[in-house]
């Protein structure tokens, strides 16, 4: 009777319940030297850990102006708040490696013959807008701890949107992992197409981080409060008819793309509750129904270019 109660995993959720094998990952604390080096002596301090640390200092140490440029990072006093919090948060890295790991396992199981990062690094960059939180850079995995430090008061005070900061949690840094490893080693570069086809583009990116990070909250995975993911699923239905009612899946222009793709605090076409990228939201759930309705691998999914052909054969159609 216990068994007969317990919720049915759907049709896609079960495909991704997969057994890896441990996946074991270096890791090194470049903020901790860096900050700890005496700026009385920083061009000589420096030199001492270039060769262990050539992912960030790669440049030339006797350039005066280059050396500069990262001791004022270092003795800048916001810098220096956010490796304190950083510290305080991240005392050590006991939460993070199973996290980070767990990703790499899923996706060498998938794709074994990719030569993946063997090293990570942390770090601290500014939270700086233009540089994604976690990069792979020569095959080793830099991670930003100061994007995942839950402060609404640190990141009111460089100007982050509250919208944003629902992403700065530890729960993410899994995700934006799994997003990088997809752009270093899956991403192909294609021409934007109308909103049918962004729509599955995006949610098979998105199935892509749900298989490296299977038991991901999706509000998580899609960068939404839980109160945005509850009014997504309840209001499904009436924004899919407005959707198709509206012949919105064939448009291409910008203001198109940017009602169903563009980031913000929410979608005002149709609520204020409304979260911002529903093609996304739409576009996960076409995936989901693909993959529970057709034979299918992940490998497979991910090399297909012919977008609406998934749309068509996905069987996609939530209720009302």
């Amino acid at each position: 009777m216990m068994a007969s109660c317990q919720e049915k995993k759907p049709a896609y959720k079960a495909k991704l319940d997969i057994k890896t094998e441990p996946y074991d990952l270096e890791f090194d604390r470049y903020e901790a030297e860096l900050f700890a080096l005496d700026t009385a002596d920083f061009q000589n301090e420096l030199m001492k850990i270039q060769d262990r640390y050539r992912v960030f200092l790669s440049g030339d140490l006797t350039n005066f102006e280059a050396v500069q440029y990262l001791k004022d990072f270092a003795t800048d006093p916001f810098s220096i708040v956010l490796y304190q919090k950083a510290k305080a948060v991240f005392p050590d890295l006991r939460q993070v490696e199973p996290m980070v790991e767990d990703v790499l396992a899923h996706f060498h199981y998938y794709y074994p013959d990719i030569e993946l990062p063997k090293k990570a690094f942390t770090c601290i960059t500014g939270v700086h807008p233009d540089e994604p939180p976690v990069q792979i850079i020569d095959n080793q995995l830099v991670i930003s701890l100061d994007w995942y430090l839950d402060d609404e008061e640190i990141y009111d005070q460089i100007g982050m949107p509250r919208y944003m900061q629902v992403r700065t949690s530890k729960a993410t840094l899994a995700k934006d992992v799994a997003k990088e490893l997809y752009m270093s080693y899956i991403y192909e570069w294609r021409k934007q197409g109308q909103v049918v086809d962004e729509m599955v583009f995006c949610g098979r990116l998105n199935f892509f981080v749900e298989a490296m990070c299977p038991e991901m909250p999706d509000s998580v995975l899609l960068g939404y409060s839980s109160d945005q993911w509850h009014w997504a699923v309840e209001n499904e239905g009436q924004m899919w008819a407005d959707v198709v009612g509206n012949r919105r899946l064939y448009d291409a222009g910008l203001d198109a793309y940017m009602m169903f793709f563009g980031d913000g605090p929410f979608t005002q076409a149709y609520s204020n509750d409304a979260p911002s990228r529903l093609g996304e939201f739409f576009g996960l759930n076409i995936i989901r129904s693909f993959v529970s309705n057709n034979e299918t691998t992940l490998q497979k999914l991910m090399q297909r270019k012919d977008l609406q052909n998934i749309f068509q054969d996905s069987g996609y159609k939530p209720k009302k």
